[in-house]
């Protein structure tokens, strides 16, 4: 079911100079004193009249120095790989260490198809992200997918591909060139990219500050995550998923509130969510369909919530907010 369910993952379309005045009229004869001696011939006096004032400058002002913008490396990162960069506005390199955000695609859609549904790089360049947006690899079809097999998805035609490993050296590569965070380290990912998310926190939980996952899951055995520590993590989930369904698969893989309750006890939260004010996420349904749940209770500088997006699909046609309130969320929960 999760096979066929990937493959038919769609996604919404859509982004001194100035003249030098003071050597003119060099070659005129040289003016007559004010009592119509030669020049030349006056007196003390008169050459004190014809002196500068004592506070005026005895030079003209220097020109300021010129200066040379940075030049910043936005090249794509990741070698036979590319991943491209997208950088704050203001970037510069002397800036104070910047924080990162990796957005992990969809099964058959990239990097470039995920950031145009979601709006996702301007907006988090406005808040002084770091954006990277890898693309996966190909399978026998033709689409692009992460593996976060076994166990997890959607490596189908079993090609064994190291994404871990791929996204870590990516993650690395853009440290050894930009000035980032390492306490701010954030990944954001839908569906099959949301499955590989979670997948790098469960491995690798020192390394991230947080996950923002969209209709995505985890393995059906609580054995194949064990975080050393705690990860923030903010589950959004519609209930109406046709792909990844809200409930979950007996045989396959957990609903949304028990993925949410098993982050939730790796970051020794209380077992029951706190109902928050509903919000308008979703265009496509009538009303606040957004139902957030933050778990309370959590290891101190960690938090655990589901968004249940009420009658919502696997593709929301997210508000303009939606993206902002993630982002403000990621940036809220640093790495403690």
């Amino acid at each position: 079911m999760l096979q066929a369910a990937g493959r038919i993952l769609l996604f919404l379309p859509w982004l001194v100079a100035c003249a030098d005045d003071a050597r003119e009229g060099a070659d005129a004869p040289a003016p007559d004193t004010h009592d119509g001696s030669p020049a030349g011939e006056t007196d003390a006096s008169d050459g004190d009249l014809l002196a500068p004032p004592p506070d005026a400058p005895s030079t003209p002002d220097a020109p300021a120095p010129e200066t040379t913008p940075p030049e910043i490396d936005d090249s794509p990162l990741g070698g036979d790989r590319p991943a491209r960069v997208v950088l704050p506005n203001d970037y510069h390199p002397a800036d104070p260490p910047r924080p990162l955000l990796v957005l992990l695609h969809g099964y058959s859609a990239s990097g470039e198809i995920q950031d145009l549904y979601l709006g996702l790089s301007p907006r988090a360049a406005e808040r002084g992200f770091i954006t990277l947006l890898p693309d996966g690899t190909k399978d026998g079809t033709g689409l692009r997918f992460w593996n976060a097999s076994p166990g997890w998805c959607c490596d189908f035609g079993q090609s064994g591909v190291d994404d871990a490993g791929y996204l870590l050296a990516l993650i690395a590569e853009a440290k050894g060139r930009y000035a980032i965070d390492p306490a701010r380290v954030y990944l954001v990912g839908h569906s099959n990219g949301g499955f590989m998310s979670y997948k790098l926190a469960c491995e690798n939980a020192g390394a991230f500050a947080a996950v923002a996952a969209i209709a995505a899951s985890m393995p059906l055995d609580e054995a194949d995550c064990a975080p050393t520590e705690p990860v923030s993590i903010l589950h959004v989930h519609g209930t109406a998923d046709a792909t990844i369904f809200y409930p979950g698969v007996p045989d396959r893989y957990p609903s949304a509130e028990t993925t949410a309750l098993r982050w939730a006890a790796h970051a020794d939260c209380e077992r029951l969510p706190s109902p928050a004010p509903t919000r308008d996420y979703d265009n496509a349904v009538i009303g606040a369909e957004t139902h957030p749940l933050p778990y309370p209770g959590c290891a101190a500088g960690h938090a655990v919530e589901l968004w249940e997006l009420r009658a919502s699909g696997h593709v929301p046609a997210f508000s303009d907010t939606f993206i902002p309130a993630v982002l403000d969320w990621l940036l809220a929960h640093p790495n403690p």
